[in-house]
């Protein structure tokens, strides 16, 4: 016959192997979560604060190496506003200072 104080011990010695066993599992999803934050972490990308017409020239410039561009691109490569380069680049459109190619619509 088991006494009280032996049924006791081994309750605490499951308890004790089950707290272990957590807190490896708990080690596991704290390293898991920071390799998906640094494997999905944005990229971030410091935007330049320039004037409006460097911004546009800086466009036109882009624009004269013949290369097919898209308003991502134009920003992403001179670090501007999504919003200025679509505004600029619409008014150059306007302006007859660029053109729509047709396989980029």
């Amino acid at each position: 016959m088991t006494t009280i104080a032996e049924h006791q011990n081994v309750i605490n010695r499951t308890i004790l192997c089950e707290v272990a066993s957590l807190r490896e599992r708990v080690t596991f999803l704290e390293s898991e979560i920071v390799r998906l934050e640094q494997l999905y972490a944005p990229e971030v990308i410091e935007l330049r604060e320039i004037g409006r017409e460097q911004a546009k020239s800086e466009i036109v410039a882009l624009f004269a190496t013949g290369e097919t561009l898209y308003y991502s691109d134009i920003s992403d490569r001179l670090f501007l506003d999504y919003e200025l380069v679509v505004e600029i680049c619409r008014e150059l459109e306007a302006e007859g200072g660029i053109g729509v190619d047709d396989d980029a619509v």
